[in-house]
């Protein structure tokens, strides 16, 4: 009893609040892991003597591809996100009296 609350309470604590947007990328993982380990589950068929009697390769292959894509979401909700890199210069146009003068190159220097 002691090692199930232990247990629980490691969980509860270490749960993590997840964005409606990361939600959405996990649970289309899981889909597609699921569609994808289903499709390879009939195409199995196609390699054994008695395809009539070997459905279960279907749902063995839709259960391994479900864990698959549990494996890769729970990986990409927990990604550090990528972070956004300024570009190091910018050419604009500048403009005199409504009419283009020229071009200005804006060059980042420091950033912080």
């Amino acid at each position: 009893m002691r090692k199930i609350a232990l247990l629980v309470c490691i969980v509860v604590f270490q749960a993590q609040t997840v964005l409606a947007q990361d939600l959405k990328e996990f649970l289309k993982s899981c889909a597609w892991g699921t569609l994808a380990g289903a499709g390879a589950g009939v195409v199995s068929l196609a390699f054994t003597d008695k395809p009539s009697d070997s459905w279960n390769n279907v749902a063995k292959g839709a259960s391994l591809g479900l864990y698959a894509g549990i494996a890769y979401g729970v990986y990409k909700m927990n990604k550090e996100p990528e972070k956004y890199q300024q570009p190091d210069f910018a050419v604009t146009p500048s403009f005199s009296k409504g009419t283009v003068d020229g071009v200005q190159v804006v060059s980042t220097v420091f950033s912080f």
